[in-house]
């Protein structure tokens, strides 16, 4: 049988979906929504900037920045 004897139509398939409802739709919608959900859930870029935000802020009694190399240096007399 060649391709071009194949039929597109599926009669059963459409007979179902009037009767039932698309359910690979419905599955194809769901999937994508889980995707997204979990795409937020996971995302921890906000958490990165917040933290990155609060060394900016931070205060040291020593001196220290929150962007230099982390040695502790004496204070100026």
């Amino acid at each position: 049988m060649s391709t071009s004897a194949i039929s597109t139509a599926t009669p059963i398939y459409d007979l179902l979906v009037q009767e039932r409802g698309d359910a690979l739709a419905e599955a194809r919608t769901a999937a994508h929504r889980t995707q997204d959900t979990a795409r937020q859930a996971l995302d921890w870029s906000s958490v990165r900037v917040a933290a990155a935000q609060r060394e900016e802020r931070a205060f040291s009694a020593f001196g220290r920045s929150g962007d230099d190399d982390g040695r502790v240096r004496a204070l100026p007399m």
